[in-house]
């Protein structure tokens, strides 16, 4: 008898003579185009490794053998750590998936609301506690509140997310200032297992890294914090129309990104992510609700995954601005071929409008897309006890299952049992009110907000992140 867990189920878009050819083109582009980079220090290091840097331009010709070196020192895996051991989650290229909400957005739209507002310091509390409370989120985000200072909206956020959150933290800096007051936040709170954030870099296509993200990931490698390294052209945009020169694209950015990291600190972690866009023609507006979104996805994954690199997705995304038929089709479109593919980090959750609206009922609601989908990776588990060929002798015909110690013992390993769902007859789920599933995520909501907020930390460490954060505000460095 045998309580193996069953080897995950994985499915790729990309052969491997599509990804060499996509490998190959994003080589040649790096090589023979360039990459815009802004960033004195960056242009330093490429200098001295052998790239051809134009100092007036700012054009760098990245030699292939370079990236190669670079890809050679990247880690396979790496750990992230929560206030305590059992948030701590590893992120790597062949372990199991995880889930984590959007990051960085700063307008919501209430429940049953239509039109969205501008999220609130109340806003942005509420977010973290109800993403710390989900248990498929592996790591918190945090919104952006409009009612601070504009200049340290990105600090408020980290603020509130080592105060109200035990979990991991994934954030978007503003620049590597921003990065530097974050660590002084992180050596207040004195652990010193691993990193505890993930720091977001992005490129900005087609193939421009602007001084404030370049800064972003130096800083963040130099504090050896992991970088979410991201590429979101635009296809027909910002990318070519097609498919695959859009993978071009993003892959050229990512690896540029990651040559730069390894220069700075050979090891340094990183998540090669791709979070592409489709540019919708007939509205002009940037989509990431289309199901190419899902493809060119699961794509970078492959891509990723070949280089041995830890890979992240955007996720379950969507174009709806409200949470409801649209949001659910769509978001299962684009993010089930990530994680089937064995991203890393999927993210998404909570999002409405290509990205650009937080919603805490599709936060709710995403954290059990993601429970399904992740059961769906675990497959299903074949040895002699499942079989289950002597319980099938011991009921023989004509008799039933249910008192078995067998059903008892699989009962939940087996199942998932969905907590928005409903299983009940029409005339049941009538008397109990009709509810839809967006109601019973309101009801979560409701319920993980009435609990009393306390912080994990001490009131010392909280009034010296408090210090940080105002120390920041009068700055300018």
């Amino acid at each position: 008898m045998s309580d193996e867990k069953p080897k995950r189920i994985k499915a790729r878009v990309l052969s491997d003579d599509e990804i060499a050819s996509v490998h190959q083109g994003s080589l040649t582009v790096l090589q023979e185009v360039g990459i815009l980079i802004h960033h004195e220090k960056a242009l330093s290091l490429l200098a001295e490794a052998g790239a051809a840097v134009d100092p007036v331009s700012h054009q760098v010709k990245i030699p292939a053998g370079l990236v190669e070196r670079a890809l050679r020192t990247a880690p396979s895996e790496f750990l992230v750590t929560g206030q305590d051991l059992s948030k701590d989650v590893r992120l790597g290229y062949d372990c199991p998936p995880r889930a984590r909400p959007v990051i960085s957005l700063d307008w919501i739209v209430d429940y049953r609301g239509k039109e969205r507002r501008q999220v609130t310091v109340q806003d942005l509390k509420a977010w973290v506690r109800v993403a710390d409370a989900l248990p498929n989120q592996c790591l918190v985000s945090g919104l952006y509140p409009w009612d601070v200072p504009l200049q340290t909206r990105d600090l408020r956020a980290a603020e509130a997310m080592l105060r109200l959150s035990t979990k991991p933290i994934l954030m978007a800096p503003y620049s590597g200032r921003s990065v530097k007051w974050i660590a002084q936040m992180l050596s207040a709170i004195g652990d010193r297992r691993g990193p505890r954030v993930i720091a977001f870099c992005s490129c900005n296509s087609p193939l421009i890294f602007s001084e404030s993200q370049m800064d972003v990931l130096l800083e963040a490698v130099e504090h050896d914090l992991p970088v979410l390294l991201n590429s979101s052209p635009v296809t027909g945009a910002t990318a070519p129309i097609t498919l695959a020169g859009t993978l071009v694209i993003m892959n050229a950015e990512i690896l540029a990104a990651i040559a730069v990291a390894q220069l700075v600190r050979p090891g340094a972690k990183i998540l090669y992510a791709g979070f592409p866009f489709v540019l919708d023609m007939t509205t002009s507006i940037a989509s990431n609700g289309y199901t190419e979104c899902g493809l060119l996805a699961a794509a970078s994954v492959d891509i990723g995954r070949s280089y041995r690199l830890p890979t992240a997705s955007n996720g379950l995304t969507t174009d709806s601005h409200v949470c409801d038929e649209q949001a659910a089709v769509e978001k299962l479109l684009t993010g089930y071929a990530a994680v089937l593919g064995g991203a890393s980090l999927n993210g998404g959750a909570g999002s409405l409008a290509s990205v650009g609206t937080a919603s805490l009922q599709q936060l709710v609601i995403d954290d059990d897309i993601y429970e399904r989908l992740f059961r769906f990776v675990e497959g299903i588990s074949v040895n002699n006890d499942t079989l289950a060929l002597e319980v099938i002798a011991a009921v023989g015909p004509q008799h039933h299952f249910l008192e078995q110690p067998h059903t008892l013992k699989y009962l939940r390993r087996e199942f998932r049992h969905s907590k928005l769902a409903s299983r009940l007859s029409s005339g049941a789920w009538v008397e109990q009110g009709g509810r839809d599933a967006v109601d019973v995520a309101a009801d979560r909501v409701k319920t993980i907000l009435k609990s009393s907020p306390e912080s994990p930390l001490a009131p010392k460490v909280l009034a010296e992140l408090n210090r940080i954060v105002a120390a920041a505000e009068k700055s300018r460095s």
